[in-house]
């Protein structure tokens, strides 16, 4: 009998070490998913937001003929997506015009890229146009040629991708890469996006009501309590309790963790137009 217990012991253990983990679906972009900048560039920008990070080319030193660099308008801005310009002003010595993203996970890890929509802001219906997507691992190409997605269309049209069989696009072959890399040669935005990774992220409330997005053991590890994987610092806020929020905005509670937390507009103090957001974030599932 105890040979038997032993023995299933031995095949539970060995077939949950072969189980695939679950992949955890990332769906962007929500009214409530926050961004981060992490680097400007002279010509890019770089975010993060729940986990992933976006690189996209900005035609800073556009200067429509003025004399003077003005850059050029976002027209998609976040969180409605992501915008990339083509350049028609690079750099000196840099001759490349393509309006270019970069998706990569912030741990590095691996992720699957099952789905998007892609709105394209110029008119591609003369010359004809397709998306290009290059999957990396460990810096190296994937593929010989990259992954074509037509988006012959005109501007302000929108374009959705998945899994399935398509003469114009398929993403079935978005699957186990660390970065993937999106060309086209005139302005576009991506304004919806679905990728799934193995990594049980969530937001994590630490004790000083300071938000970060952790996996679950990581965040219990720090003593904070988990929002449940899946969510998001923008989307999960870390709400204070109602009496320090109150005491905060009185003046009574200095408490610089305490204010952060408590700073709903992002305007480096606590004030009346702070009530809204924070009833707002109150009321939320």
């Amino acid at each position: 009998m105890i040979r038997n217990t032993h023995v299933f012991a031995i095949v539970t253990s060995c077939c949950l070490m072969l189980t695939p983990a679950t992949a955890l679906a990332t769906v962007f972009f929500e009214s409530c998913q926050a961004a981060t900048l992490l680097d400007s560039g002279v010509t890019s920008d770089t975010i993060s937001s729940s986990g992933y990070e976006f690189t996209y080319t900005r035609d800073k030193l556009f200067t429509g003929g003025t004399g003077q660099i003005i850059g050029r308008a976002v027209h998609v801005p976040w969180p409605d997506g992501v915008e990339a310009q083509a350049v028609t002003t690079p750099p000196p010595g840099v001759t490349d015009h393509k309006a270019r993203m970069t998706l990569r996970r912030v741990d590095g890890n691996v992720f699957d890229w099952p789905a998007f929509t892609v709105k394209i802001l110029a008119n591609t219906a003369g010359a004809g146009a397709a998306i290009e997507i290059m999957p990396l691992v460990n810096g190296e190409d994937a593929f010989a040629d990259p992954i074509a997605f037509n988006v012959t269309g005109f501007s302000g049209q929108t374009f959705s991708y998945d899994t399935s069989p398509n003469p114009w696009g398929s993403t079935a072959l978005l699957t186990g890469y660390d970065t993937y890399k999106i060309a086209l040669y005139v302005d576009f935005a991506m304004v919806a996006l679905t990728l799934n990774s193995s990594v049980n992220d969530g937001a994590c409330c630490l004790p000083d009501h300071s938000c970060v997005e952790l996996t679950t053991s990581d965040c219990i590890s720090q003593g904070g309590t988990s929002q449940g994987v899946g969510t998001n610092c923008g989307c999960a806020p870390c709400l204070v309790p109602l009496d320090t929020f109150v005491a905060v905005l009185v003046g009574t509670d200095t408490d610089p963790s305490h204010q952060l937390a408590c700073d709903f507009d992002g305007s480096g103090t606590t004030d009346g137009k702070d009530i809204q957001g924070y009833v707002t974030a109150l009321l939320q599932p």
